[in-house]
């Protein structure tokens, strides 16, 4: 590991003194558009059977001493700690959260529970919950990029994010660069020994990932605010040990306020892991061209991709979990579905006309495709008919990040089809708005209510 450096300091500083007028208005726009996608993922995700389960041991009455709100549910005061938990597992449930490539994971959701819980405990206005919001987004990727690239073994949810969600809420406080450094070093002892392997097998622990995270990040601003202290240079020390190449401090301090992390992430579409969205963007290109064979006359599909996304081979998912971390699957659903949203990757999805074309799909590594990682993650796809028709199209990308992006109106599209059936149709407008643009966290809360 480096010498010790003031990276983490700088990264404190840059955290406790964030100003709204410091943040360009295009970084405030950016930040209320992925508000308003995750507030769409959790509320898609809450209907998870073990993320109702668990909101039913945890609820608390509407008189309770919680003051915190489990989005989509009639859990009216919850614990702080255990909202951030719930919502950050439901946002994660579908895998249509927001993310960044260079993060290698998804910042956002890391985040919003925890800050949208502490706005949310006293009135907090919609500007102080979106520059705490801002600060724990830049802060989360920098760790990221600072310890990225993990140990294969571990999967990026978890490992960062609770260093991002204590840094929205030290934001939120209003805590000194001191105060803020000891929390950010106490949320890094709180990294959790994620595995991947929990979502190639469908192990659902996996979804709560990043809720332990959001937890973690209130829990470690208490401490610090109570007194606690912080090992020197903790975030490296703490995070090393998940890497490969172990934790570069420079990264936690480079580019801040000039550099807008939120500019660079990508939005989702397609319910599966980033890794199966190039393969699905190019079976959709195919099939807007009118050049997909119906599924039983299909022979075999070829997909070349990069090896993350080519580790993802498995045929057979015994769950839906399982499924979104399988290209053959998600291919084969999109084949037979016609869609690749929420219901194309449930678990009555897994059907047996599904899972015989699942078999039929092979994946590879190309090298070309391969050589442009991080800067690219594409696939190449074949379909070859019973009759010996072959048709292919190559994705350098999938949409959704700078270079593709959705229009806004693909987005609000995606929000009102994972709200809709929670709050109703009636209420999505104005749910989209307070998320949009957020005002009042308490009233954008209200409105998520079943």
């Amino acid at each position: 590991m480096a010498e010790p450096t003031d990276h983490e300091r700088e990264l404190a500083s840059f955290v406790a003194d964030l100003d709204p007028a410091d943040v360009p208005e295009r970084i405030r726009d950016r930040a209320g558009l992925v508000v308003a996608d995750t507030v769409g993922a959790i509320l898609g995700g809450a209907s998870d059977p073990a993320v109702a389960g668990l909101v039913e041991r945890w609820a608390g009455t509407p008189n309770g001493n919680g003051t915190a709100t489990v989005l989509g549910t009639d859990d009216l005061g919850a614990d702080p700690t255990k909202a951030a938990f719930v919502n950050g597992t439901s946002g994660t449930a579908l895998e249509l959260d927001e993310g960044h490539k260079y993060a290698a994971g998804h910042p956002a959701i890391h985040v919003l529970p925890a800050a949208l819980a502490e706005a949310e405990a006293d009135y907090g206005g919609g500007e102080a919950f979106l520059t705490a919001f801002v600060a724990g987004y830049e802060a989360a990727v920098r760790v990221a990029r600072a310890a990225t690239p993990l140990d294969a073994r571990y999967h990026p949810h978890g490992v960062w994010g609770a260093v991002g969600a204590a840094a929205a809420v030290c934001r939120y406080r209003g805590f000194d660069p001191d105060e803020t450094l000891t929390s950010l070093r106490i949320a890094a002892n709180y990294a959790q020994h994620t595995r991947f392997a929990a979502a190639t097998e469908g192990a659902t622990v996996r979804n709560s990932f990043a809720g332990m995270s959001n937890l973690s990040g209130i829990v470690a601003a208490d401490q610090a605010g109570a007194g606690f202290t912080g090992l020197s240079e903790g975030i490296a020390r703490h995070l090393d040990a998940a890497t490969d190449d172990g934790v570069d401090p420079a990264a936690l301090s480079e580019g801040l306020g000039t550099d807008w992390e939120l500019a660079e992430g990508y939005f989702k579409r397609h319910a599966a892991c980033r890794f199966t969205h190039p393969a699905l963007d190019a079976v959709a290109a195919l099939d807007d061209a009118g050049s997909v064979p119906p599924p039983a006359r299909i022979e075999r599909v070829e997909v070349e991709t990069y090896p993350a996304a080519a580790a993802l081979a498995a045929t057979r998912p015994g769950n839906a979990l399982q499924a979104k971390f399988s290209v053959p699957f998600a291919v084969a659903t999109a084949l037979v579905t016609g869609g690749t949203g929420k219901e194309a990757f449930e678990e009555s999805a897994l059907t047996d006309e599904t899972l015989a074309l699942a078999e039929r799909v092979s994946v590879r590594v190309a090298d070309d495709i391969a050589e442009r990682v991080p800067d690219a993650r594409g696939a190449r796809v074949r379909i070859r008919d019973r009759a010996g028709t072959t048709v292919s199209r190559t994705v350098e990308e999938a949409r959704g990040g700078e270079r593709d992006p959705f229009t806004e109106a693909e987005l609000r599209e995606k929000f009102e089809a994972l709200a809709a059936p929670v709050v109703g149709d009636r209420r999505v407008d104005d749910l989209w708005a307070a998320a949009r643009e957020p005002a009042a966290p308490r009233v954008l809360c209200a409105l998520t209510r079943a």
